[in-house]
């Protein structure tokens, strides 16, 4: 099934659970892929949902509307699963995807597909939050990847080394506790 109609413009902020549920639906090599991306879809509908009280037009209910449909058809194709193994696999990709990112940065090989990846597993745990409260350690761990994401780009555009690991001064001792837990 093609992906539904272009994305609105009113709906921009969607684009990155959008795009990660593509590349999850190019991935054949992990069972649980076409779970998430799923997920990935039900969280933008759900802000879809919101933005759309901004934004009432025909182009943002189209989009909605195919956005739903897709979602009805992927459930139906999808084993039976309880929110609570949702949330399970999902966390466990994110905390995956995160220690791949975080590995790599620690080790001193911070480039572009590093800071790619953890703005990727930053977009993971954002969608944990359509399953309730998230944890302190999933909010920090989510933090961590949009600023490490941002802090290699800017030192690769300024051509300097990205520095691995957390900032200097800052106690992030928590960020890398329960990675290794999945």
């Amino acid at each position: 099934m093609t992906e539904p109609v272009k994305v609105p413009p009113t709906f921009k902020t969607l684009l990155p659970f959008i795009r990660r549920a593509e590349e999850l639906d190019r991935d054949t090599s992990r069972p649980e892929s076409k779970l998430i991306a799923y997920f990935c879809r039900q969280y933008a509908m759900e802000m879809g949902i919101k933005l759309r009280e901004n934004d009432a037009s025909n182009e943002s209910t189209d989009y909605l509307l195919s956005l739903m449909d897709r979602l009805e058809d992927e459930k139906n194709k999808l084993p039976d699963f309880t929110q609570e193994e949702g949330k399970e696999i999902c966390e466990d990709f994110a905390l995956e995807i995160f220690s791949k990112a975080d590995d790599e940065d620690r080790a001193g090989m911070a480039n572009k597909s590093t800071a790619r990846t953890f703005y990727a597993a930053g977009t993971f745990f954002d969608i944990l939050s359509q399953f309730g409260d998230i944890s302190e350690d999933v909010a920090e761990k989510r933090r961590y990847c949009k600023y490490k994401a941002a802090t290699i780009l800017k030192a690769i555009k300024e051509g300097k080394t990205p520095t691995p690991g957390p900032p200097e001064g800052l106690d992030m001792k928590s960020v890398s506790v329960g990675v290794m837990d999945y």
